[in-house]
């Protein structure tokens, strides 16, 4: 049990190191960008900002992913409600952002060229998120799936040794 879960927590830091780092040389490349219409300033204040947005969404995906993945052998029906909600988090915490930005309040606050680039800004860093997590889960990290097999005869071994 104390082997699983030290994969889950390694397969959650990793997970955290690696979305961290993808959204970095994102902000990266969209804090140097040459908008002239918006100040070097407003523009490193945006992208921490829309950083902080998304990478919220998906740590947290990323965590639920984490800790379902491990039940899905003994109990399916869970890991896949975990996968949904996971998948749920992931996507509406960029969306509720980006429908804000749809407001006439956000309009009037931050003005059409700084919305536009925040705009750009959030959905770039949920599609290179996105493909991320995809990478991440393609690798297999995150799963500490026990087999159904090991499941059976360790729930038997335990049952014949409570009885000796």
């Amino acid at each position: 049990m104390r082997s699983t879960h030290q994969s889950t927590f390694k397969s959650v830091v990793f997970g955290f190191v690696l979305l961290a780092a993808g959204q970095t040389v994102i902000a990266a490349i969209m804090v140097s960008r040459n908008i002239p219409d918006i100040d070097s300033e407003f523009r490193a204040k945006a992208v921490a900002t829309v950083s902080t947005i998304a990478l919220s969404g998906a740590f947290l995906g990323w965590y639920i992913t984490c800790r379902t993945q491990k039940l899905a052998s003994c109990q399916p029906a869970l890991g896949v409600a975990g996968a949904l909600v996971a998948n749920l988090i992931r996507l509406i915490v960029p969306l509720l952002a980006l429908a804000f930005l749809q407001t006439s309040a956000a309009e009037a606050h931050l003005g059409g060229t700084l919305q536009k680039f925040v705009r750009e800004n959030l959905v770039a860093s949920y599609l290179v998120l996105l493909l991320l997590d995809i990478l991440l889960h393609i690798g297999g990290y995150g799963k500490g799936v026990r087999s159904i097999e090991h499941h059976t005869s360790e729930k038997a071994q335990t049952q014949n040794n409570s009885s000796i």
